[in-house]
């Protein structure tokens, strides 16, 4: 018998997986001609990339007679070929040929299949999920230029990427960024952080300005956060150095999440200045590598006994339930209000 908790026990029960674009590979990960089976939301979809090297998706299930698509199915230019009696597919779920007929209804071209709305930028794949297939009420989060001292210095230079699997909610993850107590005990940041929180509709803005930890000795930096609905987050770190993060997190099911990181420093920097970004960059690792035991085997309190000083936890959480197809309540218990 298993002693892990379970999302009951846990509080998970109760949350939902959100609606929202979420990150399910990189695209050098997913080749033409490829085929993949994705297991995220708690659920399975079947992926592709045609010949013209876009990708598609679509449930697993073929509507003819239920061959799993993602077993033994090929590419044929754009569309997938199911295993069993070669029925093909497009990305939209229509039915494009059947070699032992020439009668295809109408309503079999224009789909049969439910399909997942598909993008990629900067390297990522995204889908759209939606509980009750409801089309995407937003577009994705795209990089920004990098900027120093009020000048457009260009593109932002890849410098690294990481990924991590994580037994927590994915609410807990960017929840956890609103808690500005546990920068100092999980992190050692020197000082208690200042914090300007906004909202405006499926966005989120932090701009976090903290005593921060560098490699040459404690420093003012600041921490400047945008978040696009729940799957997405870029945030630019200004102390010591200059870089770029671009989070994804991506619920698997109701008790573990995917994160991703892609990390980013300023372009046509010194030498030097690439050491200290370096340094920078693996600090960033080592801070969320200190998180992940705590959030392994926390639970989540639906009413939290909050203090003045926790942070904006209980704005995000209003924020937050934005992105649930039924609605979820927020209790607010706090000692002290946000």
């Amino acid at each position: 018998m298993s002693s892990q908790p379970s999302a009951n026990n846990r509080g998970y029960a109760g949350l939902p997986i959100p609606f929202g674009w979420f990150a399910v590979a990189m695209s050098d990960e997913i080749a033409a001609g490829d085929v993949r089976t994705m297991k995220y939301f708690g659920k399975e979809f079947v992926m592709w990339r045609g010949e013209d090297e876009q990708l598609r998706a679509v449930d697993p299930y073929c509507p003819h007679l239920g061959a799993h698509l993602g077993v033994n199915s090929n590419v044929e230019g754009n569309d997938l070929r199911c295993p069993f009696h070669h029925w093909t597919f497009n990305g939209e779920g229509g039915v494009t040929g059947i070699p032992y007929t020439k009668v295809i209804a109408p309503s079999m071209k224009r789909s049969c299949l439910p399909s997942w709305p598909v993008q990629e930028s900067a390297g990522v794949v995204y889908v759209w999920y939606h509980p009750r297939k409801e089309a995407p009420k937003w577009e994705l989060a795209q990089l920004p230029r990098c900027i120093e001292d009020g000048a457009d210095i260009g593109d932002w230079v890849p410098a690294g990427r990481h990924e991590w699997v994580i037994d927590i909610h994915i609410q807990e993850i960017t929840e956890n960024g609103q808690d500005h107590a546990h920068f100092a005990a999980v992190h050692g940041v020197p000082g208690a952080p200042s914090a300007e929180f906004k909202l405006d509709g499926w966005q989120r803005r932090n701009m976090v300005v903290a005593e921060m930890n560098t490699p040459r000795g404690p420093m003012t930096g600041t921490i400047d956060i945008t978040a696009v609905g729940p799957g997405q987050s870029i945030t630019e770190y200004t102390d010591v150095t200059h870089v770029l993060q671009v989070q994804q997190a991506t619920p698997i099911d109701a008790e573990h999440t995917q994160i991703r990181w892609q990390l980013y420093h300023a372009p046509g920097i010194s030498d030097g200045r690439m050491r200290v970004a370096q340094a920078r960059m693996r600090d960033l690792a080592k801070q969320i590598e200190q998180d992940i035991p705590i959030w392994n085997q926390k639970v989540f309190l639906e009413k939290p006994l909050l203090v003045q000083g926790d942070g904006p936890l209980l704005a995000y959480r209003r924020q937050y339930a934005k992105f649930y197809a039924d609605p979820v309540a927020v209790e607010n218990t706090a000692v002290a209000a946000e």
